[in-house]
């Protein structure tokens, strides 16, 4: 045939390239009459017009002795931007075009020779191919610091990634009055290091129209910014002062946000707020990791340990690496709503300053988790010291965290409404964790070390209200730092309202708060507390005072159970120290049952630590209450109380008092209260089988 005579290695050499020779060797409208790739193969003088195996052929006859073999490609030298101008040669947007005309896949770099700002008369074209964006190419561009490169939009569309610019990066440069968002990725894989959202390059707000950084639905698997080094501290970028989000996620999986500011200066110490969220993660978004797990500075070889080993050696603070700081914006830290399901956040100081020690608060929550589920917290695993990649989420102008309609929402080895230290006060102005509407099986803390600490804060250390179920908090340090004294919380440790039932609280310690350690109000209902100490250290054998009641369960709160069977490092729930009652039941409670309960002595039930104003009382209108149960003696211990042990007020009727030691520690030795034993003004109380002293 004649097409397989000449020359074989040019033969082979025409075939293979009709997936990629330049289409640069061939004149425009030679090219342009050929579709896709196969524009690309024709080489100088081959006449449009033939067919493939016709080309071939005639290549392989007028081919000469065979070159000699050299690579198939080369990586295409830098584009460099040599003006400032808006346009004309040497100018961005003249290299943007040059990188978009070459073939898919292939990185090209743009070099900058100049530093300084490229104002924009008109939106530069959307990146279509693998770009690089060198910004720290440029001259007194100093690694690791600011910008030197800046792109003033002016008013027009920001930078764009298109869906042919997979892999590309952009790095080391500020993107600043764009009339939406500064940057848009269409594409995947996008690396952002080093760059200034909103910013000019010295540090000033000028801000974009929409979000700093917008990431659709059609991009994923970006990296927004990065932290090779490990160092503490390290800065990737600084995305502050838009008008809108200083993030958004729309529907992007499998991202990762790490060692940003996002709100407020380079150096964290001042807001520079974003209009909307510091983080908006939305719309199914899936699988996207704000910050990291690193705890070690390479910098040092410190590991961040900040309780010392809970509280058994020198504690170590070290900033997670990773981290981001997210503080200062107008709207929420981070806001995950819209069916955003399995995000997680690790290692990020929110409405704090960098150190983690100061407030610098978001405008609204912390972090807002609504119609959103699975979704994480989380700052240590159970083989970790606790906290030690925490998230600090402390200094907002609501909750620290709140939970809405959202199921499964997980939060262990965080810190709420304190500081990084585990000394400094923080407070979120409202609550330090918020549960509400009909969130489902919200898991707060877990085994040790995967408790958290919500003190501190402006109301309660933990709300939980409206519908919510299958509510856990385990192991929470409610108004006291792990492992050290208080730092109250303005009314309670834990106050639940929620009606919605088979709500669990377990091994925690509420103590040293305002109010009280515990409440149930409302129309609370199904809710167990067993086994937690409010009113004592976490080892409990010191008084850490509530200001008022250990436990209050008030309003019309009913089918409650305080006590049970669960066992940890608690032995059972231990009310004593408090300075008003170890337990107290009143308004028009009814119905709820307390057993398996030490109130007023230590936690091994053989000194007294006694509350201040007795042990339990029952008032208000309150009904159809056990304190006791039908089981062994004693049922409840209710020792060593300033007051008496039990009161029972006039409007309290049909309650029970069954099987306690009321004056005796738990071998039936004498611990008295300093009151009677029992004090009955209500009516059609059944007092029986007690024993007393």
């Amino acid at each position: 045939m004649r097409h397989q005579r000449g020359n074989p290695l040019l033969l082979a050499a025409a075939i293979s390239c009709l997936g990629g020779c330049a289409a640069a060797a061939l004149p425009a409208p030679a090219a342009a009459a050929l579709p896709g790739p196969a524009a690309a193969a024709i080489a100088p003088g081959q006449p449009a017009g033939l067919s493939w195996p016709a080309r071939l052929a005639r290549l392989a006859r007028t081919a000469g002795p065979a070159a000699p073999a050299r690579p198939a490609w080369s990586p295409p030298r830098p584009v460099l931007v040599t003006s400032l101008a808006d346009a004309g040669p040497g100018s961005l947007r003249a290299a943007l075009h040059r990188a978009n005309t070459r073939p898919y896949g292939r990185r090209t770099t743009i070099g900058f020779t100049v530093a300084g700002t490229i104002t924009l008369a008109s939106p530069l074209p959307a990146v279509r191919r693998t770009v690089t964006i060198d910004g720290p190419s440029a001259p007194g561009y100093r690694p690791g610091g600011p910008p030197v490169v800046e792109i003033n939009c002016h008013r027009q569309a920001g930078l764009r990634f298109a869906l042919g610019a997979g892999r590309s990066r952009l790095l080391g440069v500020s993107v600043v009055r764009a009339s939406g968002s500064g940057v848009t990725l269409n594409a995947s894989r996008v690396t952002l290091d080093g760059d200034y959202l909103g910013l000019d390059l010295a540090g000033r707000p000028r801000g974009n129209g929409g979000a700093g950084l917008r990431v659709s639905a059609l991009s994923s698997g970006n990296l927004i910014g990065r932290n090779p080094s490990g160092v503490s501290g390290a800065v990737a970028n600084v995305i502050s002062g838009n008008a809108g989000s200083g993030i958004v996620l729309a529907g992007s999986d499998r991202n990762t946000v790490a060692a940003n500011r996002i709100g407020t200066n380079r150096a964290g110490s001042a807001r520079i707020g974003n209009g909307g969220q510091g983080i908006w993660i939305t719309a199914g978004a899936s699988g996207n990791e704000i910050g990291g797990t690193e705890f070690t500075d390479s910098a040092t070889g410190q590991s961040n340990d900040p309780t010392g080993d809970k509280g058994t050696t020198t504690p170590v603070f070290v900033v997670p690496p990773l981290g981001n700081l997210i503080s200062g914006n107008a709207g929420n830290g981070v806001l995950i709503n819209a069916r955003a399901r399995g995000n997680a956040l690790n290692g990020n100081f929110i409405g704090t300053t960098a150190d983690g020690d100061g407030p610098l608060g978001n405008g609204r929550n912390g972090v807002w988790i609504d119609r959103a589920s699975r979704n994480s917290l989380t700052g240590c695993t159970f083989a970790d010291n606790p906290f030690v990649y925490y998230n600090v989420v402390s200094g907002n102008r609501r909750d620290g965290l709140r939970v809405t309609n959202a199921a499964k929402t997980t939060a262990q080895g965080n810190f709420f409404g304190v500081g990084a230290d585990n000394t400094t006060t923080v407070a979120n102005r409202l609550d330090g964790i918020r549960v509400d509407g009909a969130s489902a099986s919200t898991q707060v803390g877990g085994v040790i070390p995967l408790g958290n600490v919500s003190a501190g804060n402006g109301e309660n250390g933990i709300r939980v209200t409206g519908r919510v179920h299958g509510f856990t908090t385990f192991n929470t340090f409610g108004g006291l730092l792990a492992f050290k004294g208080a730092a109250p919380n303005g009314r309670d440790g834990l106050l639940i309202t929620a009606t919605g039932g088979d709500n669990l609280a377990r091994t925690n310690v509420f103590s040293g708060n305002a109010g009280n350690g515990i409440e149930l109000a409302g129309n609370a209902s199904g809710v167990t507390v067993d086994p937690d100490i409010a009113g004592l250290t976490t080892d409990g054998n010191a008084v850490l005072p509530n200001g008022g009641d250990g436990v209050l369960i008030g309003g019309t709160a009913h089918h409650n159970v305080i006590g049970g069977s669960l066992r940890s490092v608690i032995p059972q729930n231990t009310f004593s120290g408090n300075d008003g009652y170890g337990l107290e039941i009143t308004g028009r409670a009814h119905g709820n049952k307390v057993f398996a309960s030490f109130i007023g002595p230590a936690i091994l039930g053989l000194t007294r630590l006694g509350n201040q104003a007795g042990g339990v009382l029952i008032g208000g209108r309150a009904y159809h209450n056990l304190i006791g149960d039908s089981g062994p003696l004693p049922a409840n211990l209710i020792s060593g109380n300033a007051g008496a042990g039990l009161t029972l007020r006039a409007g309290a009727s049909g309650n029970a008092v069954l099987r306690n030691y009321i004056g005796l520690d738990r071998r039936g030795r004498p611990l008295p209260n300093t009151g009677p034993a029992v004090v009955n003004h209500g009516r059609h109380n059944l007092i029986r089988g007690n024993r007393t002293r």
